[in-house]
């Protein structure tokens, strides 16, 4: 769970730009972050859990308006990340995994995650997608409406992420992140 801030701005100025960076800014629960390496603890942050208003679900899922193909991974050309014999550099360093519920959402979002063990300096890979009913322990979902990821920008204390989702209602957004610290 997560604490929303929300900082005020003119109506007009929302009506004419849209949302800004500094209109959504969400702290993660740390206690959600689950370690991918041996790695020293997470920094504490300012998250903590809060109470969270329950919207009625709406969702996407709908036969596919697309047509959907699906392949086998090359396994020669599978890298292991650590641990196993490589003639490439394994993937090393201190990192975790944290997948966050936005909650419903809808149009272009730059969406602020603040998050201990992150830096400038960090990787950082997301994906983002449709959540399915039931938590972000449901897992996410395939459906008729397009989530788009265009920027990821590691911060100190946090990851910033611009998305859009296209669809013609509010729906949810979760978003997987994987955080490695070289």
């Amino acid at each position: 769970m997560a604490t929303q801030k929300l900082q005020a701005r003119p109506a007009a100025a929302v009506a004419s730009a849209g949302p800004a960076a500094s209109d959504f800014v969400d702290d993660a629960d740390q206690g959600a972050a689950r370690p991918l390496f041996a790695s020293a603890p997470l920094r504490s942050g300012t998250g903590g859990a809060a109470p969270v208003e329950e919207t009625p679900f709406v969702s996407s899922a709908s036969p596919l308006p697309f047509a959907v193909a699906s392949q086998t991974a090359d396994p020669s050309a599978v890298r292991p990340l650590a641990g196993a014999a490589s003639s490439e550099p394994a993937l090393s360093g201190n990192g975790f995994t944290y997948r966050h519920n936005w909650g419903a959402r809808r149009g272009q979002w730059t969406l602020r995650l603040n998050i201990g063990g992150a830096n400038a300096r960090s990787r950082v890979m997301v994906s983002i997608g449709e959540g399915a009913a039931g938590g972000p322990d449901a897992g996410k979902f395939i459906g008729a409406a397009r989530f788009t990821l265009h920027n990821v920008a590691p911060r100190a204390g946090g990851v910033d992420v611009w998305v859009n989702v296209e669809w013609g209602a509010d729906i949810p957004l979760y978003i997987d992140y994987l955080i490695v610290n070289p």
